[in-house]
């Protein structure tokens, strides 16, 4: 039975646009069977050229204001207050949607919880203007924030409902308005998202969710938003190929991008960590949502002195991890997303086969579970004595692939975990405190755990180096990323004119 709550919803409850038609719809697949659970609507360029018209709208309004700052905030809590009544639910239809178990999905919901509070409490104190102390008595000077205006956010399918309030809680707090286009893959928990911004005091046009496009939708439909000129900011989460695309795009409109790209993050384990604390932080690195995390730290290096004591622990807690349906109870990890995101893992993996790479858990192949047919399941897997130069330890697989080498010296991993074109995240543990901190500096990334992996708050900004991209979500820089600023200076006292030059 197709869920009734987002099935056959049209323009009316997808976008709230009364005046608008309904839409086509496109299936929309459940990663762990396989099978077509519900349908989302299929925008059209007519849709998008609603929703950006009905978002330039409310910037001119009041509530876009620096002044109207309470009156958001007040929606932002109420959407939060409505996410957590609701969260149970919520976390049931992202896993469905996504394929992650329900224990982590809930971690999702309450961060986006966490997300809607902080930005609340944030905004009013932020939005206030900056005095500025000038060596000029006759003047003075204040730095005044202000919305950044039409905002199109476009959000993956590996975190959905954390990935937009990532992006629209931030930008409702600014006071701009927000056009949210969701991977067609995993858009239920923002169309939610919609239903509850409007229940919680959102304007129309506010925040506005416009799904579909490819792979299963039309092109030129939904897509579309991206190339809208009255955009004035595109903040992009997805691949790097696909924000190198986007950034060309906003190059030729001189419009404001963030963008927050792939990684291939690097966990440095040195030889005084503990072995069952590297166990741990090794496996949320690369096995949390299937592998399928821009911050994966899916390159492990050790020090050759504990490397097979390491290995060897390792390799009994991946064979023991449950992999199965999400729904089932005791599950840990569940499916990929899609078929073509299955294929693509089997295929990096079967190529590092191949190539002669020694396969320490795992493989190519589907996993030996019975129940699983026809859904998006892969193998936990680890490589062992990964070529540097190999596609394996070059590129982001984007699943629970880990490649593992040795090193023989703290410059050694420095240098093995900086050689690549990615800076997201890395990883280092030790107890020598000065070493950990002392390698925490010289990793080229823009977020470094030491003695633990993948740490996030929402007061945490969060952002990539190199090729994973520029901008910042979460905390104070995650709401700067939405606010332009000017500077506003006047004189104390009338009269300082042409004269004060050629007096």
């Amino acid at each position: 039975t197709m869920l009734r709550t987002v099935s056959h919803l049209g323009r009316v409850r997808a976008l709230g646009f009364s005046r608008a038609r309904a839409a086509s719809a496109i299936p929309v697949y459940s990663p762990r069977d396989g099978k077509v659970f519900t349908e989302i609507p299929d925008a059209t360029v007519a849709d998008v050229e609603v929703a950006v018209e009905a978002a330039a709208s409310v910037q001119a309004s009041g509530w876009s204001k620096a002044d109207a700052v309470d009156q958001r905030a007040e929606s932002l809590l109420g959407i939060a207050a409505a996410l957590t009544e609701r969260k149970d639910e919520l976390a049931e239809l992202e896993s469905q949607d996504c394929g992650k178990p329900v224990s982590e999905t809930a971690g999702d919901i309450q961060m986006c919880i966490d997300v809607f509070e902080y930005m609340a409490e944030l905004a009013p104190k932020m939005l206030k203007p900056s005095p500025i102390a000038l060596p000029d008595g006759d003047f003075r000077s204040s730095i005044v924030p202000a919305a950044a205006g039409v905002v199109g956010a476009i959000t993956p399918w590996n975190y959905p409902l954390m990935q937009a309030a990532a992006k629209v809680a931030p930008a409702l707090a600014a006071g701009c308005s927000v056009l949210l286009k969701p991977s067609p893959l995993a858009s239920l928990t923002c169309l939610k998202l919609g239903e509850i911004g409007r229940e919680n005091g959102l304007p129309e046009g506010a925040l506005t969710v416009i799904t579909g496009g490819p792979p299963d939708g039309k092109e030129g439909g939904a897509d579309c938003l991206t190339n809208h000129p009255r955009l004035d900011l595109l903040s992009f989460t997805g691949s790097s190929a696909a924000g190198s695309a986007l950034l060309h795009c906003s190059a030729n409109k001189l419009r404001r991008s963030s963008l927050e790209l792939g990684g291939k993050g690097a966990l440095l384990v040195f030889e005084d960590a503990s072995i069952d604390a590297a166990v741990d932080w090794a496996m949320v690195g690369i096995f949390s949502a299937a592998g399928q995390v821009c911050s994966a730290t899916s390159r492990l290096l050790v020090h050759e002195s504990i490397a097979t004591e390491l290995l060897k622990a390792l390799e009994e807690t991946t064979v023991a991890l449950r992999v199965g349906d999400p729904k089932a109870e005791g599950t840990q990890m569940g499916p990929v997303i899609s078929a073509t995101q299955r294929d693509r893992i089997a295929a990096a993996v079967r190529k590092a086969e191949g190539e002669g790479v020694e396969v320490l858990v795992g493989g190519s192949g589907p996993p030996d579970v019975p129940g699983l047919e026809g859904g998006y399941y892969v193998k936990p897997t680890i490589l062992n004595n990964v070529p540097v130069g190999s596609s394996a330890w070059c590129e982001e697989i984007f699943g629970p692939v880990l490649c593992v080498r040795t090193f023989k010296t703290e410059e050694e991993a420095v240098r093995l975990a900086n050689d690549s074109p990615y800076g997201l995240g890395h990883a280092v543990l030790s107890a020598d405190e000065a070493r950990a901190d002392r390698v925490a500096a010289q990793l080229d990334a823009g977020n470094v755990w030491v003695n633990c992996n993948q740490a996030l708050w929402a007061q945490t900004p969060f952002g990539g180096w190199k090729a994973s991209g520029f901008g910042f979500e979460y905390g104070e820089a995650g709401l700067h990323e939405y606010l332009r600023h000017k500077t506003v200076t006047s004189a104390r006292q009338p009269g300082y004119s042409w004269k004060a030059y050629h007096g």
